[in-house]
């Protein structure tokens, strides 16, 4: 069996040596088998157990433990009891296996479990993009984007935009970001987070807007060395990847140059969006 995703411009294979519930969800990002090689590869296999091994552990939690080994990662996942259930092993720079133990095989069906087991967002700074934490709505052709802390309320602002402006929420987690020359461009990510919407777009970033909750509605657009640092945050990173680290903040450099970002404190009800709107129109950023 297999599965071929398109991702921003990011084509990755899923080959699995026996049947392997894929989640429907993700068929909106499936691209046909043209012949042509991806640019990453994931090699799925069961087994009926796993163990956790390697020399150097690089980052332990209750949920996924990472080893290198030869100049190569692991990634152990693993219930809080310290059963471990998958594993994720770089081969290469575009090759991966992953093993997943037999009797939890139903877990896959959840449409995010596939992407967080191959610690695919991880991989993606390497190709020059950056997965941002955000949520993401379409408003007359552009993207905007809200970021936030969990719980701070990027999915409700994403909604408000929606019901009051007729916006499309594209995701409610996760951003790809991609670049192309001097234009940042917000595509679709099938981790959805708990919102549970994902579809693939493309569009350009209108802005991006990070938020805070407060009793009124008031913005401020950050010089791009203040964007760069609270931005940074919010980009999935391995933190003990120095490459990694470099090449993300070369290219959130350039995105907070070439992309306008808000500290928004607002209120929870549609007064947000009005003054929001209101604010980017009054930048130019709307006609």
């Amino acid at each position: 069996m297999h599965l071929k995703l398109r991702l921003g411009n990011c084509t990755v294979l899923f080959l699995a040596d026996s049947y392997i519930p894929w989640d429907d969800r993700l068929s909106a990002f499936c691209v046909s088998d043209s012949g042509s090689i991806p640019d990453l590869t994931y090699t799925i296999h069961t087994t009926d157990t796993l163990q956790v091994g390697g020399r150097h552990c690089l980052k332990r939690t209750p949920f996924y433990q990472v080893y290198a080994d030869g100049g190569r990662e692991t990634w152990y996942y693993t219930f809080p009891d310290g059963m471990v259930y998958a594993a994720c092993r770089e081969e290469s720079e575009h090759h991966f296996s992953v093993w997943y133990v037999q009797d939890f095989l139903s877990y896959l069906k959840g449409n995010t479990t596939l992407l967080y087991l191959s610690t695919l967002e991880y991989r993606m700074i390497r190709r020059g993009d950056m997965i941002l934490h955000a949520s993401a709505i379409l408003d007359q052709g552009q993207a905007i984007l809200f970021s936030a802390p969990s719980g701070t309320g990027k999915s409700t602002q994403a909604a408000l935009w929606q019901n009051c402006r007729h916006s499309r929420l594209a995701n409610g987690d996760r951003v790809l970001l991609h670049r192309e020359k001097n234009l940042w461009l917000a595509c679709g990510w099938p981790m959805a987070g708990s919102s549970g919407v994902s579809i693939p777009y493309r569009a350009s970033v209108r802005s991006l807007i990070l938020l805070d909750k407060a009793s009124k509605n008031t913005a401020r657009r950050l010089p791009s060395g203040e964007a760069w640092d609270l931005v940074k945050k919010e980009i999935v990173l391995r933190p003990w990847e120095e490459r990694d680290t470099t090449l993300a903040g070369e290219l959130l450099r350039t995105f907070c140059r070439n992309t306008p970002v808000y500290a928004y404190s607002c209120r929870k009800d549609e007064s947000a969006v009005d003054a929001l709107y209101g604010i980017l129109k009054q930048d130019g950023l709307y006609p």
